[in-house]
């Protein structure tokens, strides 16, 4: 069940100010390596299982995260080499250290930084049917830190967070209410929050460094979007 195959990380660019950068040597082709072999010594898993499953082996668990998923007393214990679990706990926890480094990112193809930890708690939530949880457990937990300290374009890390949509959006959109989350819910939280700035403008990553992200059906959408600008400063 090659489930993570399919997955095209696709960003949009927000900019504000007051960032530091994040650096990584892991890379995101490791990771996928390490969850093709948990899934091949683990056979008949489902996906809710494989994602639950990777959380506990990293023990990535705190109330926030039990509030909205529940605990993972009923998560199997993934059977694989100890090196892959010690690998997979460390990749997979996001934190920001006293030195304001980021960790638990992966290097992308595309020179991206992505933060697990934020996109395996969307899939959880997402095959759990608790989506409503999934925007405050996400905000709150991770996307925090991410939009303070994440690294995704060379150049722009020091002004600007990435909002990330997992899937091909080359000649299709993703679904109407996640883009409505990210287009009125999620900015106006960061505004109000003081994390973002109400005068922030939005752009397509592809206009800060050389990817097809976000697709060109997905570019093409928020182009109509009230923040986007043509060009960046």
């Amino acid at each position: 069940m090659a489930w993570h195959l399919g997955f095209l990380v696709s960003w949009l660019v927000v900019f504000s100010s007051g960032f530091t950068e994040a650096t990584t040597t892991r890379r995101m082709d490791d990771f996928i390596s390490a969850v093709e072999r948990t899934e091949a010594e683990n056979p008949g898993l489902q996906m809710l299982d494989v994602v639950k499953g990777l959380r506990k082996a990293a023990g990535f668990e705190t109330n926030l995260i039990k509030h909205h998923l529940g605990d993972l007393s009923d998560a199997r214990d993934l059977v694989t080499d100890p090196s892959v679990i010690s690998y997979l706990s460390k990749v997979i926890k996001h934190s920001i250290s006293q030195l304001g480094e980021e960790e638990g990112v992966v290097l992308t193809l595309d020179g991206s930084n992505v933060a697990l930890a934020p996109m395996l708690l969307g899939l959880e939530a997402g095959l759990q049917s608790t989506i409503q949880g999934l925007y405050p457990l996400t905000l709150t937990e991770n996307l925090v830190a991410s939009f303070v300290h994440h690294a995704h374009t060379y150049g722009y890390n020091s002004r600007g967070y990435g909002v990330s949509f997992i899937g091909d959006y080359t000649s299709t959109l993703p679904v109407t209410s996640a883009m409505n989350m990210v287009r009125y819910d999620f900015t106006s939280c960061a505004v109000n929050g003081g994390r973002l700035s109400s005068s922030y403008s939005l752009y397509g990553h592809r206009q800060a460094t050389s990817t097809d992200c976000p697709g060109n059906a997905f570019y093409r959408q928020i182009q109509t979007w009230e923040r986007y600008q043509s060009y960046l400063p």
